[in-house]
């Protein structure tokens, strides 16, 4: 018993040692822990063009441990529990290089917000790999619509044009105007980055569709709204053109030959070399027409260039020169509705011009992580003449006939500039922004004007008597504008690190310009004696005044993005007309609104809605009380006591795609609402010869609006070679004006419907659609009511590459116009075209075009002004067959010589 006992306290010493030594590990631990301060560090992943990456991975590494974490939608990510105040942040991502940076921050902080971190885009290369996925054609992110290109078929030689076409919500029309969903597209960017010129037009047609992996339809606020994250305003469409790994770079440029019947013939050249840090280009078109329609003699001459000076900052520079000569006959027919009756005015123009321009550019732009800087400067000088011969043939309530003579001669040199500059300071909690603007631009204009003016009985239509006059007028014009803002933004504090970013703003602004004309108007009589008309001159001085004071707040979040703002404009514009001793004041002070809104609801579903206010100080040539006679039969003199107009204009946008279902929607609706528009009111005036004649000035009115909806349907089938889908629009409008002093309206019902379908293989492609068009415009003057204008057309296209290096096309077209006054007819329009290519390289083409084959062929343009509406048919020779020579360079990448088809493109 006793030796049991002494056991048992020897066990409870050994059991006291452990648990004293465990107390003592927990002790050290927890000390430990309490020792470590852990602090909170939260960032976000963007590409080159600040779009979030989602799904990059992050990795934050101390002495100790390594962090992991990926990136939300939005690109943000965060470690709640650092406990080193010394790190390496690494992120990569497919496609994208690694990006590994050394980090210390302050210990004593509880949460660190890092800069934004910028993936670039790597080249990815597999070899002897081939992977099969059915390609997601459509990304819709908040601000951006991303489309896949190889979800879309793209044969040999197919330029970025040509994929543009096949995309849903892309219009591209015969002259290269693009527009995304209604809105006209002007810039764009390869991979991020300026190209060359940034002018949309210029490189769509020149860019090979091969290499391009993505396209990006992007709303933009501007270089430094990408950079301060404050977006104000309407933003503009941009397209980003990704490529294809190894493509970001190159050489290519083509020179082509054309003739056709119709005697007409160009050469044209252009070269560019690409490379990350350098872009050069050139080029140069001479070509010559002459018809029985037309006769032109163009040359043109242009270069450019685009190099990084350092790290952090590009120049840029450009010069381009033309030199056109144009003749040409345009025929123009005018209803003008009127309390006292309709004008039918029937206007044959017959134009000789002469023009001259050259222009020169330079720029510098970069940014690193605190500071913003963009400045250019700009100069061109141009000189025109004109000598014209216009008949013109009123009937209705008035009966007269103008047979017009006129040389016109003018030159316009100018030069402008800016400068930006924007900061981030605190952490990239505030930034302000620097910016100064200035321009200066004169003219000189001399014109000989010889009228005759016959006046008709309005009962029997004989001749009752004639008028000559003959002017000499001299005009010069000299305008200097410099201006300047400043803006400074203070962030709100963050709620949680997915909370994202939010600003608010204030900023002012100020602009002055000086204007001067000066003319005089010398008149023969019939012994060929000239005098100086008083009353047809001018000599005036304008000095225009403006300030704009703007409070806005700013918000970025996952899903949603906001903004909205106010804005204070206060004017004056001082008039002083030297001839007469009078003078003008005119006060403003105006007041708009704006907000911009973009949430992303899910993946692929977007909606947008966008709320802006601008106002306008009306010209000076509206509020001069001064005479213009430069139409003998409507003089115009200005109100001094019109006030600037405001226009309160507003989207939504809808946009969804199913990738399981291949249907995509995108819808839009927009409306503008205009305050005190500045209208003319033209009144009937007998003059010396107890004849009409008309008179116009300006009033200031409310009540005209237009509202509208745009819609775009597309069904993708058959592993996305087939589209079907229904596109339109449809608008009301509501104008006002005013007739004899009378305030009356008009509306106008405009419709548009397209029914497309499209297939497209690797060896043919082919697409049938059916559009209508309705435009209703009803007049409330005189009870004269209703002008309706139909366009119903049939249209198809087909290609086909049956052989190796051969590719027949066609294009047939039927309208049926309805309505129009000027004869139109209902024209069959059939073309044909050939292509094919020569040498191993296949680096030569020959394209063989007929046009026209029926000869059914012409122009019609409708647009409608206040009480009248304006139909204009441009006469041109239609039919004839075109021939263009090319050989073209397309060497893009390190190894490649040129492109060679891939999977998804045409081998033959």
């Amino acid at each position: 018993m006793a030796w049991s006992f002494i056991k048992e306290v020897r066990g409870m010493k050994k059991n006291s040692k452990r648990v004293i030594l465990l107390i003592f590990v927990l002790t050290v631990t927890a000390f430990s822990s309490f020792s470590q301060v852990q602090f909170k560090v939260i960032g976000m992943v963007t590409d080159s063009l600040k779009n979030p990456i989602e799904g990059a991975s992050i990795r934050l590494i101390t002495k100790k441990d390594t962090l992991r974490s990926t990136t939300d939608l939005s690109g943000n990510f965060s470690f709640p529990n650092v406990s080193d105040n010394k790190f390496n942040i690494v992120a990569f991502a497919l496609g994208y290089k690694r990006y590994n940076s050394m980090h210390e921050v302050d210990s004593k902080t509880k949460e660190t917000t890092l800069a934004a971190i910028v993936l670039k885009n790597e080249g990815i290369f597999l070899d002897d790999v081939e992977i099969k996925v059915k390609a997601n054609p459509i990304k819709i992110k908040k601000d951006t619509v991303e489309y896949n290109a190889k979800a879309y078929n793209i044969r040999h030689n197919d330029k970025v044009e040509d994929l543009l076409k096949q995309l849903q919500g892309i219009e591209v029309d015969e002259n290269g105007t693009v527009k995304a969903m209604g809105k006209k597209m002007t810039k764009i960017r390869v991979n991020g980055e300026d190209f060359f010129t940034s002018d949309l037009k210029d490189y769509m047609k020149q860019l090979p569709a091969e290499i391009v992996d993505k396209l990006q339809v992007i709303d933009d606020y501007g270089d430094e709204a990408n950079f301060t994250g404050i977006k104000t305003g309407e933003p503009q469409k941009m397209l980003n053109l990704v490529t294809k790994p190894g493509l970001g770079s190159g050489i290519f440029g083509n020179a082509d030959a054309t003739s056709a019947t119709s005697n007409a013939h160009s050469l044209a050249v252009n070269g560019n070399t690409w490379a990350k840090s350098k872009q050069i280009g050139f080029g140069a078109n001479y070509g010559i027409t002459n018809n029985a329609f037309s006769k032109l003699d163009n040359m043109s001459l242009n270069g450019n260039i685009r190099d990084k000076l350092n790290k952090n900052l590009n120049i840029t520079g450009g010069y381009s020169l033309t030199n056109n000569s144009n003749k040409s006959i345009v025929s123009n027919y005018t209803e003008t509705f009127n309390p006292q009756g309709t004008i039918f005015d029937l206007r044959e123009n017959a134009n000789d011009s002469k023009s001259f321009s050259n222009r020169i550019n330079f720029g510098l732009n970069g940014a690193t992580k605190k500071n913003f800087v963009n400045a250019s400067i700009s100069g061109s000088f141009g000189a025109n003449r004109n000598n014209s011969l216009s008949s013109s043939n009123k009937t209705g309530f008035i009966k007269q006939d103008l047979l017009t003579n006129a040389e016109v001669k003018n030159n316009n040199p100018n030069v402008n500039g800016n400068i930006n500059w924007a900061r981030k300071m605190d952490n990239n909690r505030k930034s302000l922004s620097v910016s100064f603007n200035f321009g200066a631009n004169g003219g000189q204009t001399n014109s000989s004007i010889n009228d005759i003016i016959k006046y008709y009985n309005a009962t029997t239509n004989i001749l009752v008597k004639d008028s000559l006059l003959n002017r000499l007028v001299s005009n010069n014009t000299s305008n200097l504008n410099v201006g300047g803002n400043i803006q400074f933004a203070n962030s709100l504090k963050k709620q949680n690190d997915s909370s994202g970013y939010s600003f608010i703003s204030m900023s002012y602004g100020i602009s002055l310009s000086r204007s001067k004309n000066l003319q005089s108007t010398r008149v023969e009589d019939q012994m060929g004696n000239g005098f100086i008309v008083d009353s047809l001159s001018q000599n005036y001085v304008s000095n225009f005044i403006n300030q704009n004071i703007s409070l806005g707040f700013n918000a970025d979040k996952k899903r949603l993005s906001y903004s909205f703002g106010v804005n204070f404009s206060p004017s004056i514009i001082i008039g002083e007309y030297r001839t007469t001793g009078e003078s003008l004041r005119n006060y403003q002070l105006n007041f708009s609104p704006s907000a911009n809104l973009s949430y992303q609801i899910k993946n692929n579903k977007t909606l947008n809605f966008g709320y802006n206010g601008y106002t306008t100080s009306p010209d000076f040539n509206k509020i001069q009380p001064v005479r213009n006679s430069n139409d003998v039969q409507n003089i115009i003199i200005g109100n001094p006591n019109l006030k600037a107009s405001s226009t309160h204009s507003a989207n939504l946008n809808y946009n969804q795609f199913g990738q399981k279902s291949g249907l995509s929607i995108m819808l839009g609706l927009s409306g503008n609402f205009s305050f005190n528009s500045a209208v003319s009111n033209t009144v009937f005036l007998r003059d010396t010869l107890n004849t009409l004649k008309q008179q116009t000035t300006y009033e200031n009115v409310n009540g005209i609006y237009n509202i509208g909806a745009n819609y775009s349907i597309d069904k993708k089938l058959l592993s996305n070679k087939l589209s079907v889908s229904y596109m339109g629009n449809v608008a009301y409008s509501h104008n006002v004006f005013y007739t004899d002093n009378v305030l009356n309206g008009s509306s106008g019902i405009n419709l548009s419907n397209t029914f497309r379908v499209s297939l497209s293989e690797k060896k043919y492609a082919f697409n049938l659609s059916t559009a209508h068009s309705f435009s209703s415009n009803t007049y409330s003057v005189a009870n004269q009511n209703v002008k309706n204008i139909q366009i119903l057309a049939l249209n198809g296209g087909a290609s086909c590459s049956l052989i190796r290096r051969l590719r027949l096309n066609t294009t047939v077209s039927k309208s049926l116009n309805l309505g129009y006054n000027i004869y139109s007819g209902n024209p069959l329009l059939v073309n044909l075209g050939l292509n094919t290519s020569f040498l191993r390289s296949e680096q030569l083409n020959l394209a063989i075009q007929a046009n026209d084959l029926f000869n059914n062929g012409a122009l019609f343009r409708s647009t409608i002004i206040n009480n009248s509406i304006n139909e204009n048919r441009t006469r041109f020779i239609s039919r004839f067959v075109q021939g263009t020579l090319s050989y073209n360079i397309n060497q893009f990448g390190k190894v490649t010589n040129r492109l060679r088809p891939s999977a998804n493109q045409d081998p033959f």
